[in-house]
């Protein structure tokens, strides 16, 4: 711990260096190192201490503990996002052109590749909810190696899809403070989904050396527990950012109403 706060400072340090255009490549390397071979050595331990059989339920109910606040800060992470875009989308300032999207942002398609990506998280929770559930019946050989693999597939297909759309999108992270919070907003999710592909990786392998059991797996749980965190999020994102404040269900509405989306008309009505 005392090594992993150290580099964990450094790293911060170094990226405020870098924002202020004054990088320190060394700073940066050492503590990633650093971060790398501790947090490595750490969770090896942990995983030699569950095969010895050190991990009582007490124990498993702190890491249950500290998995579930840790989800819950991750939550409260993107609650920051979400709020800073419905400040400026719920009541757009003169700035923005009093309008939301802002005056020249073409925003992205939802029903286009955002939903495919959509279709991708939601398949992917799905199947690593069957090798959970193949897993408690004691299937070690098909169920979870086949769960596990498409969805490490599709969390990866994700990943590239999205870097796709970021090279094809007409706006950037610098356009508005629309371009700002839609980057970070799925930029941090994008990068949430590589950590989930990666602990599920791990998983798999340590599925293949039999670390697992039908009564024993809580590192896995905890993995299944994350990943199904950013399914909800991205649902959340897509329904939000891309549908609703996109200005695509606006336009909707628009075409619907024939332009009059204020008033209603009533062809039988008569007047007094």
């Amino acid at each position: 711990p005392f090594f992993v706060a150290i580099s964990a400072n450094g790293m911060a340090v170094g990226l405020i260096l870098w924002l202020h255009r004054t990088p320190s490549f060394l700073l940066m390397g050492m503590s990633l190192v650093c971060m790398l071979l501790s947090t490595f050595s750490w969770w090896r331990d942990l995983i030699r201490e569950g095969d010895i059989g050190f991990h009582t339920r007490f124990v498993i109910k702190s890491f249950r503990d500290g998995v579930a606040l840790f989800i819950l800060s991750e939550v409260m992470f993107f609650f920051t996002f979400f709020w800073t875009f419905f400040h400026n989308a719920l009541s757009p300032s003169c700035e923005l052109g009093m309008r939301w999207p802002p005056p020249g942002i073409r925003t992205p398609n939802p029903s286009s590749t955002s939903l495919f990506e959509t279709g991708l998280l939601i398949s992917s929770g799905l199947f690593v909810t069957q090798a959970h559930k193949s897993m408690r019946l004691k299937d070690y050989d098909v169920g979870p190696f086949i769960g596990l693999v498409v969805t490490i597939v599709c969390g990866t297909v994700f990943f590239l899809v999205q870097l796709r759309e970021y090279y094809w999108n007409s706006y950037t992270i610098a356009d508005s403070v629309y371009g700002s919070v839609f980057y970070l907003l799925t930029g941090f999710h994008g990068m949430h989904v590589v950590v989930g592909t990666i602990w599920l990786m791990v998983s798999s392998v340590r599925l293949w050396r039999g670390e697992f059991s039908s009564q024993r797996h809580f590192g896995f749980e905890a993995c299944i527990w994350y990943w199904h965190f950013v399914d909800v999020v991205w649902v959340a994102l897509w329904c939000l950012v891309y549908v609703w404040f996109g200005g695509w269900l606006y336009m909707w509405w628009f075409k619907m109403w024939d332009g009059d989306v204020y008033t209603f008309k009533y062809p039988d009505a008569k007047p007094s």
